[in-house]
């Protein structure tokens, strides 16, 4: 039997009992992944979980190709500027959907990674600005895999009725690559503005 810090006898069929009460909970958060994070309205701590969902969601579409999954994360209405494309800005669903299937991401076979430290969220009601960047591995699954593509996306998310969406986004290169360089805002460039709730 072990002892507590208060001196009271523990035994092993309590730590396992709490252990187990504990792996439970965890895989809950995970197997329900909005009991992982506090009920605050949608704001704080759950909503910032939501908005790094989204994102994960993003790479996935990318490294899978799937590009319902990815129409499904933007605003019908969206607004996508990337900078140094003379076809941009792409507006509205049919639009975005073509910039996508476009983009190497949906010609070539791509692995999309996300540097998580350098993720940036600012909840704001109804509301957020998130920045990340995407750095796309080649050949991924081969010998010969190199680093094909080094990008950022920022700008304004919304909460929609089935969670939160893209709405007003800014991409562009991502390089050189930085630990600590953010590649937005872009000096010259008008300021993404949160949408109205």
């Amino acid at each position: 039997m072990a002892k507590t810090r208060l001196g009271s006898q523990v035994s092993r069929r309590d730590m396992l009992g709490a252990g187990t009460l504990v792996t439970g909970l965890g895989i809950a958060s995970v197997a329900l992944p909005g009991t992982a994070f506090a009920d605050d309205g949608g704001s704080g701590s759950r909503a910032v979980g939501e908005i790094y969902r989204l994102q994960a969601a993003f790479h996935r579409a990318k490294s899978t190709q799937d590009i319902d999954l990815m129409m499904s994360l933007w605003d019908p209405d969206g607004r996508l500027t990337e900078i140094g494309d003379p076809k941009s800005p792409y507006v509205g669903f049919d639009q975005l959907k073509a910039f996508w299937l476009n983009s190497g991401s949906f010609t070539s076979r791509r692995f999309s990674l996300v540097p998580s430290f350098k993720i940036q969220v600012d909840v704001q009601g109804d509301a957020a600005f998130l920045y990340f960047e995407c750095h796309d591995v080649g050949d991924f699954d081969l010998p010969t895999r190199q680093i094909v593509s080094d990008t950022f996306l920022a700008g304004a998310l919304r909460r929609s009725r089935q969670g939160w969406v893209f709405a007003d986004m800014t991409g562009g290169k991502a390089f050189p690559l930085s630990v600590d360089h953010y590649y937005f805002p872009v000096p010259g460039l008008q300021a993404v503005r949160l949408p109205v709730a």
